[in-house]
């Protein structure tokens, strides 16, 4: 065989699977990009959606549309560019996830002179630096909003002046995509949890979700009771109000003496904290919406010295805890042992639950170990060998020490056990009942009643600082609400890097990583010239 001929097969031959192998990988490349498989790798799968979220996901009654008109440039604040770092994660996991409806997502420059694609023609998008999600149907909602400042001096003492790092960070702030800020190692406050996955999730479901015209939460008034609007940081019930108005249920207050029956977009009435008796009248009211409209009751009943002697127990409500299979006894609970209450604000602490089989408002309590803080509270017990025909559970204990005193205006502290009216052990202080209605009536829905022995655990007190308050008060919406699987969608962890060293060490740590390359290369040259010299 000729020697010429050899080497110049020898040579097509390789040059052949050189084009084989490039065209094996853009093959690939071409047919992974084109497909929308995905497989999280991930520790807990963090870069994929919630079960929690698909399943509400699969609800929705039309496509979505998600547009960020905000630009990636280096010039950003960092706590800017990491979010957008995150919110990218979260769309395309929204993108991908097997949902009944399409969900899009489309980066838009507005200050482009191209016009919209179709798909968006009908939307109003002429702001810059913001993130909407839109149906057709539904209109659009802003869910961020960033504002850069723009023409300050940070000199003139005349015009207030605000860094774009302290405007990124107010804006993320107000939009509650991230939680739990802590101070960092330079004094600079940082997020710990991502919550864009909630946010959104709830946006959409807004916008495209199944319309429900009963979506009011009335706040009873008139007897002394806790307001929705009360921004007090002790005594308010804002904070509760605003997880609300978070989850798309509008926020009122009634007076239940001035109207005969509770308003037909009721979806929930909540008595919180009343220090004075309701009329027959009024009671009838909401017997009416609980037996015959499906509605939905969340009663927060304080401990009250002034009624304690009067003749109708529970502020004139006994007679629907009753009829439910709920017993809220006018005691108070007392708890002797230091180690349950706050050594700094004096706070009782509540955190001894079932052993299995756990309400699903309180499941996730005992999975993550969560307490639940509160003032002084009083027992709300299941009657046992009730008549009703409804489910009641127990769901939050006091300490296996404490005591609930009967007639406790009138003893002495420390109090002596009464051995024949005094409840002792594990007693209950949450409790719920749920009711399936008659087909026949107004309502195919489940009634339900919740009874909290103190109003101080849905309180701004409470429910702005501690984190088993707040997810206490988001699972009771969620029951309330008959979504279960929003029971709780987690928030994610923040990934924080952080480097400090002097200009000095980083050069020195850019040398020191840059030995190996370098050999390698080094090497690959050596041998190379030798094969040619030998």
């Amino acid at each position: 065989m000729d020697f010429r001929n050899s080497t110049r097969n020898k040579k097509i031959e390789h040059w052949l699977i050189v084009v084989l192998i490039s065209s094996l990988c853009l093959g690939l490349n071409f047919f992974v990009s084109k497909s929308n498989w995905q497989v999280d790798l991930s520790s807990e799968t963090r870069y994929s959606l919630s079960r929690e979220s698909i399943a509400l996901l699969n609800k929705l009654q039309e496509p979505v549309e998600i547009i960020v008109t905000i630009k990636e440039k280096n010039n950003l604040p960092k706590i800017t560019q990491k979010f957008l770092q995150d919110i990218k994660l979260l769309f395309g996991a929204l993108e991908n996830a097997p949902t009944s409806k399409q969900i899009r997502t489309t980066y838009l420059d507005v200050d482009s002179p191209r016009n919209l694609p179709d798909y968006l023609s009908e939307f109003q998008l002429s702001e810059s630096n913001v993130i909407v999600v839109a149906s057709k149907s539904g209109g659009q909602k802003t869910l961020f909003k960033y504002e850069i400042q723009t023409g300050a001096n940070p000199y003139d003492s005349t015009t207030p002046f605000r860094s774009d790092d302290s405007a990124a960070r107010q804006a993320l702030w107000e939009s509650k995509f991230y939680s739990d800020w802590k101070e960092s190692y330079n004094g600079v406050l940082e997020p710990t949890k991502f919550r864009g996955e909630e946010n959104i999730v709830r946006a959409i479901l807004e916008i495209a979700g199944q319309k429900n015209n009963r979506n009011t939460a009335y706040f009873s008034s008139g007897h002394g009771e806790k307001s929705p609007f009360d921004l007090d940081a002790q005594n308010g019930l804002s904070a509760f109000s605003e997880i609300l108005q978070d989850r798309n249920i509008k926020v009122a207050t009634i007076d239940l003496s001035l109207t005969k029956r509770v308003p037909d977009d009721a979806l929930m009435l909540v008595i919180g904290g009343p220090k004075g008796t309701f009329q027959e009248q009024e009671v009838a009211s909401i017997q009416s919406f609980l037996n015959r409209r499906g509605g939905k009751l969340i009663l927060a009943l304080d401990p009250v010295e002034e009624l304690s002697v009067l003749d109708r127990p529970a502020f004139g409500l006994r007679s629907i805890l009753k009829e439910w299979g709920i017993r809220c006894h006018d005691m108070l609970i007392y708890d002797a042992s230091p180690e349950n209450y706050d050594i700094f604000t004096g706070s009782y602490i509540l955190r001894t639950y079932l052993e299995k089989d756990n309400h699903e408002i309180i499941k996730q309590h005992t999975k993550l170990g969560l307490s639940i803080q509160s003032d002084r509270c009083r027992p709300v017990e299941t009657l046992k060998n009730s008549i009703s025909n409804s489910t009641t559970n127990e769901i939050l204990f006091t300490s296996q020490n404490a005591l609930g005193l009967s007639g406790w205006t009138q003893r002495k502290f420390p109090p002596k056990k009464n051995e024949l009216l005094d409840l002792e052990g594990n007693i209950p202080i949450i409790s719920t009942s749920t009711r399936t209605l008659d087909s026949t009536l107004q309502s195919s829905s489940n009634s339900k009643v919740i009874v909290l022995g103190s109003s101080s655990i849905l309180s701004n007190k409470y429910l702005t600082k501690s984190s088993g308050n707040q997810l206490l008060g988001k699972n009771i919406i969620y029951w309330i609400n008959e979504t279960p699987e929003m029971l709780d969608i987690p928030p994610r962890e923040v990934d924080k890097f952080t480097i400090s060293m002097q200009k000095e060490e980083f050069g020195l740590l850019l040398y020191s990583i840059a030995i190996i390359p370098a050999f390698i290369a080094l090497t690959g040259i050596f041998v190379g010239w030798l094969r040619k010299e030998l």
